[in-house]
């Protein structure tokens, strides 16, 4: 079964700080399960720190994650942190998808 966390029991509606998704990472990282999906139903911010540190996080995670119910400004924003990185010639890390989450490359 996949353990499935409801980010706004986590963050609230917002999510503004960097250190908040290490901190929240680091604890995400600490569970059994292999596999989780967070579930992003009611989150209406991030903060392009956070959209950025989200995904150098997730990149290094050794978990699967599933993101499941992302607004659409959230998903604006880790579009917009996509094209940053683009713009800049970094390596992008994920594609994206409303429907399917964040997905590598």
């Amino acid at each position: 079964m996949v353990n499935k966390i409801l980010l706004t029991s986590k963050f609230g509606n917002n999510i503004f700080t960097r250190s908040s998704i290490s901190d929240f990472f680091r604890k995400l990282n600490s569970l059994k399960d292999k596999e989780i999906k967070l579930d992003f139903k009611g989150v209406e911010f991030i903060s392009r720190s956070c959209a950025d540190e989200y995904f150098k996080q997730k990149k290094i995670s050794k978990k699967k994650i599933i993101e499941v119910n992302i607004s659409k400004s959230v998903f604006e924003m880790f579009r917009n942190v996509c094209i940053q990185y683009k713009n800049v010639g970094s390596e992008i890390p994920f594609r994206i998808s409303r429907a399917r989450g964040l997905l590598f490359n």
